[in-house]
């Protein structure tokens, strides 16, 4: 049975599709959530531990950094941690080792990079299917592509974008999705080209992106400090962008915040800025709220 995980400052909330729920790491501030295989997941703790989930609910630590991280990846034995300032990565094996990413310091067009309201981060962290690429959404610094495991980067979308989010398919390694202040990007090229996708918007600027099978989920809100948001599509059949309804108000309440958008498993969830969780159990249709008052939440995770 798939299972909504939401992070909060006091642990990792578990919910049922029911809106049933229990409370992991108590009392453990998780401030990022991450996939693993076989219904694992991974977990940043307190910034800088890194801890896992099995499949039956067992957390184990893994290791511990000494950056204080926002963002996590993995990649087979391999996890990629995307930091919360000075928009570093560090990478670490199965021995525990913590490299901080040199390459990643020294990209190409770094210099370029400025911080604009909270400091030069890695919100997040992606993967094509195939793990040809991974793709880094740095604010304020674009979208960073790596094609050989992190051993090099290169600059992808323009910086004046300003990026929040960046997702990649879950089984079509050429299609990866962003979210910025001009709306939903789309690349067809594992991440070394993107599309604007805007048309029909009043309100571009987005903060959140997750991609099912078929169609892209992105939010649109008037800026970080909004009162209000709505849920977007975009369909991989070609049609135009169109708002989210089929039991979602107009409008939900504050802000949809970078990993606030998870799918799986052929459902989606949305957590707004009002402390509702969101769940379709059919792709982007059929809404229902199944839980409510939950504390600002970093980030959510369907297993």
């Amino acid at each position: 049975m798939d299972m909504i995980l939401v992070a909060t400052p006091t642990g990792c909330r578990v919910f049922t599709t029911t809106g049933a729920f229990h409370t992991e790491l108590v009392h453990r501030n998780v401030t990022a959530l991450a996939p693993g295989f076989d219904k694992t997941c991974w977990a940043v703790v307190d910034e800088h531990e890194i801890w896992q989930r099995s499949a039956e609910g067992t957390w184990s630590l893994l290791t511990s950094t000494e950056i204080a991280l926002e963002s996590i990846l993995a990649m087979g034995t391999t996890i990629f941690g995307g930091s919360s300032s000075d928009a570093a990565i560090v990478r670490l094996n199965s021995q525990e080792e913590e490299e901080r990413l040199v390459s990643f310091d020294k990209m190409p067009g770094r210099e370029a990079w400025f911080a604009e309201g909270p400091p030069l981060s890695v919100r997040a962290l992606t993967a094509t299917a195939d793990e040809s690429a991974i793709l880094a959404a740095v604010h304020v610094g674009g979208i960073p592509r790596s094609a050989d495991g992190g051993l090099t980067w290169i600059p992808t979308l323009p910086i004046e974008f300003d990026v929040h989010e960046v997702r990649a398919h879950p089984y079509l390694p050429a299609i990866v999705a962003a979210a910025t202040t001009v709306g939903l990007c789309i690349s067809h090229d594992v991440g070394l080209s993107w599309k604007v996708l805007n048309e029909g918007l009043e309100i571009t600027n987005s903060l959140a992106v997750a991609v099912l099978a078929d169609e892209v989920l992105f939010s649109i809100q008037e800026g970080p400090f909004a009162a209000r948001s709505q849920v977007w599509r975009w369909k991989m059949d070609g049609r135009g962008l169109e708002r989210v309804q089929e039991g979602l108000p107009q409008w939900l309440e504050g802000k949809i915040d970078t990993a606030h958008i998870a799918t799986g498993g052929g459902r989606a969830a949305v957590a707004d800025g009002g402390g509702n969780l969101w769940l379709s159990e059919a792709g982007s249709r059929g809404w229902e709220p199944i839980a409510t008052d939950i504390p600002y939440s970093p980030g959510i995770l369907i297993i």
